[in-house]
């Protein structure tokens, strides 16, 4: 018996592993190179993301409200629909934001809260989380939201990774606050990995180990090395060019959100979806994307953060430009289940194996929309 128990002991870590292994082939196949900096001088404070994938990326933009009453849930739930076993994590959000999301509301990519605290993230294939199921397990992309609805600083971000558990596939991530403080945090071999402080001279990430981008840099001039940096040259590490630029900003004589998205383009690598400018001293957020390349911008002050009006939510690739602070509409679970229907279609459309991945056994897709958007309506405002 004793026998049979620690075989079921490894099935069940093995299908942890397999699970793994199965979406790092997912993202081989499909993810090209996603950035993230912060460009801090003076009194210019911004940070830059780019999202990219060599196919179309639907997407919106979500208005997130303070007061609301939340609970956490693992990616491995909304896949299976079976009840995760880890303790209980619930919230009530501190702090309202404005983030960038794939999956519909509070599942986000990336994003600001009213705090001025900003993270997002990046692939990283080498990751792997620890495990630990005396803690609650949460998914990735919620857990983003769970730090912006309740944290204001990077320290607090920091900690909550020892308080938590995470799950889904390979993500590493980079974290702002309005005091200028950075870091990348980055899950390798079941263990946590900060950098932050003197061990994060450049402030940014892409898509390799914050170590392994340092090792490339210090080949290149400026940063102890002999290579030139040429911005045409589109072979150079990416990593490399925004550590150049960085350093080369002037706030004299640069616009900092013009010189923020030109880090961005000199960045592409072919399949760039979305391009976002979070002005952190002037809580405004500017993006463009591949449908849509004029610039759009909307500012924290233009909204009721409070939960006793709906969330906003808008199309990230609408044809729109300058201020669109009237575009957004109010969420509702048909809007919500309407943007989740259009990510998980196109992620299914692209290989008969995401399908899989995504709904497993005799599930479907459609029953992981559900769960995303059931989720999201259980919310509820607690002002």
């Amino acid at each position: 018996m004793a026998w049979l128990s620690l075989i079921g002991y490894h099935i069940r870590y093995n299908h942890i592993l397999i699970f793994t292994l199965f979406f790092f082939f997912i993202l081989a196949r499909f993810v090209v190179p996603c950035s993230t900096f912060m460009l801090e001088k003076g009194n210019v404070l911004i940070v830059g993301h780019n999202l990219d994938e060599n196919s179309f990326i639907p997407g919106c933009i979500v208005v997130n409200k303070r007061g609301v009453a939340k609970k956490g849930i693992s990616f491995e739930e909304l896949r299976t629909g079976m009840k995760d076993i880890s303790p209980p994590l619930t919230w009530t959000s501190k702090y309202g934001s404005i983030t960038y999301n794939p999956f519909g509301r509070d599942f986000p990519d990336g994003g600001l809260n009213e705090a001025g605290l900003y993270i997002g993230e990046m692939t990283l294939v080498e990751t792997s989380f620890p495990q630990d199921e005396t803690k609650p397990k949460i998914f990735m992309s919620l857990w983003m939201q769970y730090v912006l609805d309740n944290f204001e600083s990077v320290e607090q971000a920091i900690r909550s990774t020892d308080e938590i558990t995470l799950d889904g596939w390979g993500w590493h991530f980079f974290t702002v606050d309005s005091n200028g403080n950075a870091a990348a945090i980055e899950f390798i071999d079941g263990k946590t990995s900060i950098y932050r402080d003197k061990e994060l001279p450049v402030t940014a990430l892409c898509n390799s180990t914050y170590t392994t981008e340092m090792k490339q840099l210090a080949e290149y001039k400026g940063f102890g090395g002999e290579k030139p940096v040429v911005l045409e040259d589109k072979k150079t590490p990416r990593f490399v060019h925004v550590a150049h630029m960085l350093k080369k900003f002037s706030p004299d004589k640069d616009s900092p959100v013009d010189y923020g998205f030109d880090i961005l383009q000199s960045l592409e690598r072919g399949g760039t979806q979305w391009s976002l400018i979070y002005d952190v001293k002037n809580m405004r957020v500017y993006f463009r994307t591949v449908k849509t390349r004029k610039i759009r911008y909307v500012d924290f002050s233009s909204f009721n953060l409070s939960c006793d009006t709906p969330v906003k939510m808008i199309d990230i690739h609408d044809d729109l430009e300058g201020n669109i602070k009237d575009a957004f509409s109010d969420y509702s679970v048909e809007l919500n289940r309407k943007f989740l229907k259009t990510a998980v279609e196109n992620l299914t459309a692209r290989d008969p194996g995401t399908e899989e991945f995504l709904a497993p056994g005799e599930r479907t897709p459609q029953d992981l929309i559900d769960n995303f958007v059931t989720f999201t309506a259980h919310t509820k405002c607690r002002e």
